[in-house]
């Protein structure tokens, strides 16, 4: 199934953390305490729709709306979370609970 166009990207960069973590969805880069990543389109909406949900802990199914607008199972977006994960650098920057997924910055080094 193709995703592309489901929901609209928007312009301008968004900032979350305190500024830690900062995403323009045009170019699709993240950067991470100073650091860029590269993302995929669906990597920056899985994060668009992280940093657009603010604070706390997401319901998947609140997450699938924003980046899909449906999905059947919300379990599949353990796969895009771990790959977005793994590609932050840090395991702590998305925090996973029995409730979902959100944002947490890691203690600085």
């Amino acid at each position: 199934m193709d995703w592309e166009g489901i929901v609209e990207e928007p312009q301008g960069s968004l900032t979350a953390l305190d500024g830690r973590l900062l995403l323009d969805p045009d170019t699709r880069i993240a950067t991470v305490d100073g650091r860029e990543v590269h993302l995929t389109r669906q990597d920056a909406r899985v994060l668009r729709a992280l940093i657009e949900l603010g604070e706390g802990v997401h319901d998947p199914l609140d997450i699938i709306e924003r980046v899909w607008g449906c999905w059947p199972d919300p379990r599949e977006l353990r796969v895009p979370m771990a790959v977005l994960t793994f590609k932050l650098g840090e395991p702590s920057w998305i925090e996973r609970t029995e409730d979902g997924y959100g944002l947490r910055a890691p203690e600085r080094p």
